[in-house]
């Protein structure tokens, strides 16, 4: 247990960091070719190389609304198998908006296969961040 869950911080330290350096390549390379993408709007299968697509657009939209940071808070692995894992984690995001920084944490649930080079199964946002952002006053409309 204590190696997968290093084998997972590790995959989520670096995970963390490509998104901090808008790394959209190096972030969608961190999921299976075909996952898994469930929140409370519904599940879908989604292309690695579609994710890759559509991340700078999501970062524009982020950097448009003030978003300055997303920092990991927590994470709680566990292991499913000896291939398999599941990381529950808590992602710390900071906006600055109308002059004053607010911060927002969000919860994601990963299914990550650690066979070879760590790859993201599935993928589960805990609440849609858009209604987050709209009752925070970040995202207007």
């Amino acid at each position: 247990m204590e190696e997968t869950t290093a084998i997972i911080e590790e995959f989520l330290s670096t995970f963390e960091h490509n998104e901090s350096r808008h790394d959209a390549a190096a972030l969608a390379s961190r999921f299976a070719d075909t996952f898994l993408v469930a929140g409370p709007d519904g599940t879908r299968v989604v292309k690695a190389s579609d994710f890759a697509l559509a991340l700078p657009r999501r970062q524009k939209m982020f950097d448009e609304m003030g978003c300055r940071a997303t920092k990991l808070e927590s994470a709680v692995v566990t292991k499913l198998d000896d291939r398999y894992a599941m990381a529950e984690t808590k992602w710390r995001m900071t906006f600055v908006h109308g002059g004053k920084s607010s911060d927002v944490v969000v919860g994601s649930t990963y299914v990550i296969d650690t066979k070879d080079e760590p790859r993201i199964l599935f993928y589960l946002t805990h609440q849609d961040i858009a209604m987050v952002l709209r009752e925070r006053g970040i995202l207007q409309g």
